[in-house]
């Protein structure tokens, strides 16, 4: 997956870019019964400053997501990736590179609490964007601070616990739990130099000639492009 340095400075530009938007959409979504209709290359152009935004979903399911700006169609920002139908939302995903976790040894037992998850960056800051869970959870929970505590009522007869990527759902690590043995664990995060991201859009008509797609805290009407 390839994207440009530039990604946080375009999602701040889009949120002020005079695209055809609402805030948030109030459009009604198309259910999809054949994915193959998506299949195609989407484009919005905004006349007045020449940003355009290019949408391709591929049959191999490969994705590209492209905005440009000026005459010159500058890169503003570009994305390749790949697309998912999930209900009535197209979603389009990033690559991210590599990400590591490593848990740090000799963890302990404390008898104040179930579990006890710790995680810290390389340099020792508070790791971001994560959470545990385990079987019979009540759900997935984000961590505050890069930790994350469960009661012994809470955690149950748990015999294992995970922690996971929030933005992408990614599984890092599934670590067993035994009966009065540790429960108070250490982690050192290494993140992806590129963090994941999932682009929502969905489509206007039955045919998918009109979809309305993401772009920062806005939402644009791209046109199906005709060969």
């Amino acid at each position: 997956m390839t994207i440009s340095r530039v990604w946080p400075y375009c999602l701040a530009m889009m949120v002020a870019a005079p695209v055809d938007a609402q805030l948030p959409s109030n459009s009604v979504p198309v259910f999809i019964q054949d994915e193959r209709v998506l299949v195609g290359t989407y484009r919005y152009v905004e006349r007045a400053d020449g940003m355009k935004v290019t949408v391709r979903l591929n049959a191999d399911r490969s994705a590209l997501y492209h905005i440009t700006s000026g005459e010159a169609d500058a890169d503003f920002m570009r994305a390749e990736g790949f697309w998912t139908l999930a209900g009535d939302v197209i979603h389009i995903h990033n690559r991210p590179s590599p990400v590591r976790l490593e848990q740090v040894p000799n963890p302990v037992r404390d008898p104040a609490v179930g579990l006890s998850v710790t995680v810290v960056n390389a340099d020792g800051t508070p790791a971001e964007g994560l959470g545990a869970t385990w079987p019979e959870s009540n759900g997935l929970f984000a961590m505050s601070n890069g930790r994350h505590s469960a009661s012994v009522e809470e955690l149950g007869n748990a015999a294992r616990f995970s922690v996971v990527r929030l933005s992408d759902r990614k599984v890092l690590t599934v670590v067993p739990l035994g009966r009065g043995g540790p429960n108070s664990f250490r982690f050192t995060y290494y993140p992806s130099d590129v963090e994941p991201f999932d682009i929502p859009a969905i489509a206007l008509d039955p045919r998918a000639d009109r979809l309305e797609v993401e772009i920062g805290t806005a939402y644009a009407r791209l046109d199906r492009v005709r060969d």
